[in-house]
């Protein structure tokens, strides 16, 4: 253990993992905040080969893949309860006063959940969870739910449930924790949470690392990255984040984004934090859903949309996402119009665009002893709810009123650095206790971010209201 390690194991205790070895043994097939959850509960000694060994032994004995469907089905018909390991969303049928259940990767028809599970874990009526599940089979004819109802199909009950994501954390413990290391060793940590070398990058590339976790943390942030394959766009999206959910290219529907007028459920703007849209460079060469797009225009300038009648709001974050060919000579000025599709560079949608992640900076992650960490970080799942928990603090936002002063700067320009700001404040100084060269650097790479979206709305559109330069400065 390096010494910065040894401080984040002595403040944070269990909450830290030796990120190598959960990596090497990732668990296949389940994100890797649940893979770390349960290799920390059979390894609370360590991570050693016996309890890599039993938490595999968990895992197959409890996961069924979408094509093993028949087989669970046919061990709950000849046993009548089944322990099965997924995700499982709760939803609450208003007519028949009572919840349906649903897993992620089995889809089970005539699904019900015990309302005592849905008072005991509310977030299964959110974005659902991860855990296992017990489910019993009542044939037709037979009561469930303790003898209330009577059916006429069959009906498979939701009736136990344990969480494998962790539910209570403390924000507080959390930014005392980080009061007692010093910044340099933190981001380190912070990076090798990711699951990156922190060795590779210097400050610049670790600032562009963290930024990613920007719409994690902040509510409402609209931001864009471009980069080469394989530097890590999604990674942290599909591995950090228990609430980012990853979208490929277009393939969504305004049902499903927004609202499902049918069902009347929610989209995935009132379930998530940040929606993240990767390889939206393919989008170029395919459709696009106009009303998708357009309603979208609407949602990021008031972060509310209306579909069907029913007006919504949210705080849930956007990213896009795209790769740019490692072989071809881009100019910068020019990458919107050689990546993006003709409705995501116009100017009405470009203007609501907080900051562009220049992605392009960062060189493709090599071979896996060279670019992924050696050393020790935050259990995903407990630095997931951190992020999610920061989201409501705002004082990070307070002070970078405070201390920037912007020229040549509209609203939606000094709002944009703002945000970009607050994000990475609250990812490197949750506790809100800023050092002065740290602060510069983080106000310098925010108003470059918001400068590219200036830059290129001057060049797509040839307004002079775009032909600016944004000057700043800290204020003591």
């Amino acid at each position: 253990m390096e010494g910065w390690e040894k401080a984040l194991v002595d403040n944070f205790g269990s909450a830290v993992v030796n990120k190598k070895l959960v990596l090497e043994n990732e668990i296949q097939g389940i994100p890797r905040y649940v893979s770390e959850y349960i290799l920390g509960v059979y390894g609370v000694d360590g991570i050693t080969d016996a309890a890599i060994k039993e938490a595999n032994n968990f895992i197959n004995s409890n996961k069924y893949s979408g094509k093993e469907k028949e087989l669970l089905k046919s061990r709950l018909v000849s046993d009548y309860t089944l322990k099965v390991l997924d995700k499982f969303k709760v939803e609450t049928d208003t007519k028949k006063n009572e919840y349906n259940a649903r897993m992620g990767t089995v889809h089970l028809s005539n699904m019900k959940a015990n309302p005592s599970l849905v008072k005991e874990h509310e977030r299964l009526l959110i974005d659902g969870i991860w855990g296992l599940g017990e489910l019993r089979y009542y044939p037709p004819g037979e009561a469930y739910f303790g003898g209330e109802d009577v059916n006429k199909d069959g009906v498979i009950e939701l009736q136990r449930f344990k969480p494998l994501q962790l539910s209570d954390i403390s924000i507080e413990d959390f930014k005392k924790g980080r009061a007692n290391i010093d910044t340099e060793s933190w981001i380190n940590a912070l990076v090798s949470t990711i699951g990156l070398n922190y060795n590779n990058y210097d400050l610049r590339k670790k600032l562009i690392i963290l930024s990613r976790m920007i719409p994690m943390v902040e509510e409402s942030v609209f931001m864009m990255e471009f980069g080469k394959p394989s530097t890590g766009k999604t990674y942290c999206y599909e591995n950090i984040s228990a609430y980012s959910r990853v979208i490929s290219g277009s393939s969504i529907t305004p049902a499903q984004f927004f609202y499902n007028i049918q069902t009347k459920t929610p989209g995935l703007l009132l379930q998530y934090d940040v929606v993240l849209f990767d390889e939206v460079d393919k989008v170029r060469k395919k459709g696009i859903n106009e009303e998708v797009i357009n309603k979208l225009y609407k949602y990021l300038e008031s972060f509310s949309f209306d579909r069907g009648g029913v007006e919504q709001s949210s705080t849930c974050g956007i990213m896009m996402v795209g790769n740019i060919s490692p072989d071809k000579e881009y100019e910068e000025k020019t990458l919107f119009l050689d990546v993006l599709h003709d409705k995501l560079r116009e100017e009405a949608f470009l203007t609501r665009l907080n900051g562009v992640i220049p992605g392009w900076e960062l060189e493709p992650i090599k071979k896996r002893e060279i670019s992924i960490t050696r050393h020790y970080g935050f259990m995903a799942d407990y630095f997931s709810e951190i992020l999610h928990g920061l989201r409501k603090s705002y004082i990070h936002q307070h002070i970078a009123k405070q201390k920037i002063k912007l020229k040549n700067a509209n609203i939606r320009d000094e709002n944009s650095i703002i945000k970009i700001v607050s994000g990475l404040l609250k990812i490197i100084y949750p506790n809100g206790k800023i050092e002065d060269d740290i602060f510069f650097e983080i106000v310098k790479y925010a108003v470059e971010a918001r400068q590219y979206v200036i830059d290129q709305n001057f060049y797509i559109t040839g307004k002079k209201d775009y032909d600016i330069k944004l000057e700043w400065d800290v204020k003591e």
